[in-house]
């Protein structure tokens, strides 16, 4: 199939590395009218160890002393937090235990970031990169027995690391990569590299100036015989991954500073010549771009799980201060514009969980999350990103104050601009929402565009093949499913219209990406603005799908108020689904007032506090 016409440059150098396994998660379902709910009921909600549960606790007595807003001032994580951290294993989290760590599951590892988000942004950064990202997750994933045991102990004792893939002119466009590995030959055998470029935006490299933070990083970097070749665009690209340790000669680092998350110890590692064994190459030559996106794959799920605990901890301000704080004669929570927002925060929260639930269960049992864990990523940033921009306004003057100000004036200290400021970069890094929303489209509609391939390049039996799946796309987008009764009493009659909801809208995501398909063909990839809208569908069906699962859960059913707040938020998203913005919609307004009102009352009157489980409590501290 000819791609390279299709796709070209550094996008076709990217096709190469994509993962080109057929989607069996739920995601990908949705575009081809495949409602995957057997993925839902062949999983319950994964258990939480007795292990893991008294790490949790060790771990929260742990961070309790923290001051994250002398953090935020000094811009540094306290030394004895840290050795008391890796002391208890907390670098070690997924390190199986024959290396000495804690081998904890992705589900129990979330935990962990929502608790840790719950209260400062750089220590869950420097937790989260040093073993998400850094070097035990790819050497889990691609290493040699030999290299395991060469480092997974050392990390599990506490060594920090880092992975190294960004530079000052390669943000996500990881196949444009600079730095270089020159071939060392001896005897015709290749027996080490010589490593040379400048990364940029590398999380948990420096501790200042010339002072490497981290041990070892894993360096994405481009393999060559001679340096010219960078320079040739006649020459063949390959990319290898190595874990480079930063004691070795050549290595140095420059700290980089920023206005939010100001405790993350993050650097541009500059390497000169460095000597970096062929033993210490993760993978062949031609898996670096692969181990890069495999290792993100799952390393993004620590972000929406830590924006879980910011969302929660929103929550829980935002209960206090909307029973406490009276205007005009009644709680501030109990006007609708102010309730409303409180209702979002709590069915935020159900929702994400259920995510990070549905997620951490598919991740034990090795399924397939690429598509899941982007979404789980953009979710998870764009709904913390509005919960504390709610909360800002819910506070008012005094979310614009500073900690020490409100402290003087006798008020109880809530630190919503820092949150503010760390919130904000979550939509950026590990993929901006906008590159994660064009990769998400490129990898659901691969069978759209591999059968578009095939209609205008193939041979007539791939002709074939791929007219009698665009004509069975067209049936399927047309008829209701067989199964829509077995789904509906999976959940509950409850529940049943939403099921019938989604697989609706289902249908219709399905016609409109065959609609697309035929109407654009090979500019497709080109509509950017045209895939975000068929994303964003996805992105509100995929959540809404895990709260009815999640809801319906034996361990959930008996919460108190969760089928009330459930329908809550899949009305909420329903109306972005479908928005009619008619007089009769609005005038009929009045109902969801009513209903915003009950549920924001029984909020801050504590019927909820369920959901506020799992995090460092601000308001207790």
């Amino acid at each position: 199939m000819a791609d390279r016409e299709l796709f070209q440059g550094s996008v076709a150098v990217a096709e190469t590395a994509r993962d080109k396994a057929a989607y069996s998660g739920f995601l990908a379902g949705l575009f081809e009218s495949d409602v995957r709910w057997e993925l839902f009921s062949s999983i319950g909600i994964p258990e939480t160890r007795a292990s893991a549960l008294r790490f949790l606790d060790q771990f929260k007595s742990a961070l309790v002393p923290l001051d994250p807003d002398l953090v935020d001032r000094e811009g540094e994580l306290p030394e004895p937090l840290l050795k008391v951290l890796a002391d208890l294993g907390a670098l070690g989290i997924k390190i199986p235990k024959r290396f000495g760590g804690q081998e904890f599951t992705q589900y129990e590892y979330q935990k962990v970031a929502t608790l840790c988000g719950s209260l400062d942004a750089s220590l869950t950064v420097f937790l989260s990169a040093a073993q998400s990202i850094g070097v035990p997750e790819p050497l889990r994933l691609f290493g040699t027995e030999a290299q395991k045991a060469k480092y997974l102990p050392r990390l599990a004792r506490g060594e920090i690391s880092g992975f190294a893939l960004t530079e000052r002119h390669v943000g996500c466009d990881i196949s444009k990569v600079e730095t270089y590995a020159v071939r060392v030959r001896e005897d015709g055998r290749t027996v080490g590299y010589r490593l040379s470029g400048e990364k940029f935006f590398i999380t948990n490299s420096a501790k200042q100036d010339g002072l490497f933070l981290s041990s070892m990083l894993v360096v994405i970097a481009r393999i060559v015989d001679r340096p010219e070749e960078l320079q040739d665009p006649r020459a063949q690209k390959r990319y290898g991954a190595f874990i480079v340790e930063t004691q070795w000669p050549g290595c140095s680092v420059t700290r980089l500073r920023f206005d939010g998350v100001r405790g993350i110890y993050n650097g541009a590692p500059t390497f000169t010549n460095v000597y970096v064994p062929a033993d210490n190459r993760l993978g062949s030559e031609e898996d670096g771009l692969r181990i890069a996106l495999a290792t993100l794959t799952v390393g993004r799920l620590t972000l929406p799980a830590a924006c879980l605990g910011g969302i929660k901890q929103c929550l829980s301000v935002m209960r206090w201060w909307g029973r406490t704080r009276i205007q005009w004669n009644k709680p501030i929570g109990e006007h609708s514009l102010i309730g409303e927002k409180l209702c979002r925060a709590a069915a935020y929260a159900l929702a994400l969980e259920a995510v990070m639930a549905f997620c951490g269960a598919w991740a034990g049992k090795k399924g397939d999350l690429r598509l899941e864990s982007a979404a789980a990523k953009i979710i998870g940033s764009e709904w913390y990103w509005d919960v504390v921009n709610d909360l800002f306004q819910v506070r008012g003057g005094r979310g614009f104050m500073t900690v020490e100000s409100q402290r003087r004036c006798g008020e109880v200290p809530i630190p919503v601009m820092r949150m503010l400021r760390d919130a904000r970069i979550n939509l950026v890094w590990e993929g901006t929402s906008e590159i994660l929303r064009i990769w998400m489209a490129r990898e659901a509609l691969s069978p759209y565009i591999d059968k578009g391939l095939a209609l205008l390049q193939g041979s007539a039996s791939q002709k074939t093949d791929a007219a009698l799946y665009y004509a069975r796309m067209a049936l399927r987008s047309c008829h209701p499913p067989l199964q829509a009764g077995d789904a509906s009493a999976m959940f509950g009659k409850d529940y049943a219209p939403w099921v019938r909801f989604i697989e609706s809208r289902s249908r219709r995501l399905t016609r409109e990406t065959l609609a697309a398909t035929v109407r654009h063909r090979q500019s497709l990839h080109h509509k950017q603005l045209l895939l975000e809208h068929l994303v964003n569908d996805s992105l509100l069906l995929f959540p809404m799908a895990a709260t009815l699962w999640y809801a319906s859960q034996p361990e959930m059913r008996l919460k108190p108020g969760i089928s009330e707040l459930t329908d809550f938020f899949c009305r909420d998203l329903a109306e972005r689904l479908d928005p009619v913005p008619s007089l009769l919609t609005r005038v009929r307004g009045h109902k969801k007032d009513r209903s915003v009102f009950n549920l924001a009352r029984q909020i801050m009157q504590g019927e909820y506090t369920w959901l506020e489980e799992g995090i460092v409590p601000l308001l207790d501290k």
